[in-house]
C-alpha cells in the first residue's frame, strides 16, 4: 500500500467524522472567497471609472434635481468637452418587486461623446437617436431578457409618476456595468413628468468629459464655484468617487472582510484541530507499534500532519470550485437593482483559498502530530483512552 492510499485510509477511518470536517473547512472557505469576491467586485465598479468623467450632483442630496439651466453654463466651463443628464429612473419591469437593471435618462446627442467605451453599429445609433421612445441596451441585459431590435417595454415609474412605453432601438458593448444598463431620451421622460405634476427642465446628475486627466480638479471647482451662491450649489466630482459615494453607505467594507475572513480562518483551525487531535489521541497505541516496527519520528509526523492537510484540501476544493460556480450563475444585479453586476472569482483567488485551507490543515494536524511523535514507545503502549 502507497503511502497516499494509506493516508486517505486513515483519514477516513471515521467517515462521518471526517466528512463533517471536510463539510466545514468547504462552508469556511465558501464563506470567505465570498467575502473577498464581493471586495473583488467593488474594486471592479473603481476601475471601470474613467479619470475623464466628472459628475456634477446636488450638494444637499442625489435626490435633489438639477434645474436644465445648469448644463449651458456647465458647457462653457473651460475644459469641458460633453456633458449629458443623467436621471435615475428606478421603474419596475413585468410587474417585478425590484428591476435588475440601471435606467437612465440621457440626452442621446451627447451621451456618446460622455460615454467614449460605447460601441454600437452606425445605423443603430442613428435609429436610438431619431426615435423619442427609443430605447439604448447593453448587449449582456439584451441577451439576458432575450430583447432584439424592435421589442416594446414598458417601465412602470415608481419615483416618478409616469409609465415609459419605449422601444428597443440599439444593442450596445460597454463596459460591465454599462451593458447592464439600459439608456431612453430625456426629454420623453420630461414630457411625461410634465404631464403628470408640472416639474419640468430637471436633471438628475450632469456627466462631463473633460479635456485631460490635469483638467479633472480645475474644472470641478469651476462648475461648483459657478452654482455657490445660487439656490441649487452643486457638488462634482470624479466618477471614481461618486461610486465610492455609495460604497461607503456600507461602511469599511474591506476592513470588515479582513476581520470576518481572519474569524473563519482561526475558528476553522480550532475546530480542525481539535477534530485531528482526537484522532491522534485516539491512536496512541497504534503509533507506539509503529515506532516499535522501526518507524521514525520524522515519518510519524509526516504521515500525520499529512491527514490533516489531505482533509482541508479536500475541504478547501469543494469550497472553493462551490464558491466560483454557484456565484458564477448568480445575477447580482437582480439584488443591487443593477450596482453589481456579477461576482466572478479568479482562479488566483482560489489558489489562495485552497492553500489556505492546506495551511490551516497543516497546521491543526502538526501540533498533535508533532506530540504524538516524541511521546516515547513505552508510554504508548501503556496509553490507555
Amino acid at each position: 500500500m502507497g503511502y497516499g492510499r494509506f493516508i486517505w485510509k486513515n483519514g477516513m477511518r471515521h467517515r462521518r467524522r471526517a466528512l463533517l470536517t471536510i463539510g466545514s473547512v468547504a462552508l469556511a472557505l465558501f464563506a470567505m472567497l465570498t467575502l473577498i469576491g464581493f471586495v473583488q467586485e467593488i474594486d471592479r465598479n473603481l476601475e471601470e471609472a474613467s479619470p475623464l468623467r466628472v459628475i456634477t450632483r446636488h450638494a444637499v442630496s442625489l435626490t435633489n434635481f438639477l434645474p436644465a439651466r445648469h448644463r449651458a453654463l456647465i458647457e462653457q466651463v473651460p475644459g469641458v468637452v460633453a456633458v449629458t443628464p443623467l436621471t435615475w429612473f428606478g421603474g419596475i419591469y413585468r410587474e417585478r418587486a425590484q428591476t435588475d437593471f440601471a435606467q437612465f435618462a440621457c440626452d442621446p446627442q451627447t451621451i456618446f461623446d460622455v460615454y467614449t467605451e460605447i460601441r454600437i453599429p452606425p445605423e443603430q445609433k442613428q435609429a436610438f437617436q431619431r426615435d423619442r421612445q427609443g430605447l439604448l441596451v447593453g448587449r449582456r441585459k439584451a441577451e439576458k431578457h432575450g430583447w432584439k431590435l424592435g421589442d416594446r417595454i414598458t417601465l412602470k415609474g415608481v419615483i416618478f409618476p409616469v409609465d415609459l412605453e419605449l422601444t428597443v432601438r440599439g444593442i450596445f458593448e460597454g463596459t460591465v456595468n454599462q451593458e447592464g444598463a439600459v439608456y431612453f431620451h430625456h426629454a420623453y421622460l420630461e414630457e411625461g413628468v410634465k404631464r403628470a405634476s408640472g416639474l419640468e427642465g430637471f436633471a438628475g446628475t450632469y456627466w462631463i468629459r473633460v479635456d485631460s486627466a490635469d483638467s479633472v480638479p480645475r474644472v470641478s471647482e469651476a462648475i461648483d464655484a459657478l452654482f455657490q451662491n445660487t439656490d441649487v450649489p452643486t457638488r462634482t466630482e470624479t466618477e471614481q468617487a461618486f461610486t465610492l459615494s455609495f460604497i461607503s453607505m456600507l461602511g469599511n467594507v474591506k476592513l470588515l472582510v479582513v476581520t470576518i475572513s481572519a474569524v473563519i480562518l482561526v475558528t476553522l483551525l480550532l475546530v480542525t484541530g481539535n477534530t485531528i487531535a482526537m484522532s491522534v489521541r485516539e491512536r496512541t497505541h497504534e503509533i507506539a507499534v509503529l515506532k516499535a516496527l522501526g518507524f521514525r519520528r520524522r515519518a510519524i509526523f509526516g504521515l500525520l500532519t499529512a491527514e490533516g492537510m489531505l482533509l482541508t484540501f479536500v475541504g478547501g476544493m469543494i469550497g472553493s470550485l462551490g464558491a466560483r460556480l454557484i456565484w458564477a450563475s448568480v445575477d447580482l444585479a437582480a439584488f443591487s437593482q443593477g450596482f453589481f453586476q456579477k461576482m466572478v472569482l479568479s482562479w488566483t483567488t482560489l489558489v489562495m483559498g485552497m492553500a489556505a485551507a492546506i495551511l490551516v490543515g497543516g497546521i491543526a494536524a502538526g501540533i498533535p502530530a508533532y506530540f504524538a511523535a516524541r511521546k516515547r514507545v513505552i508510554e504508548g503502549l501503556r496509553f490507555v483512552g
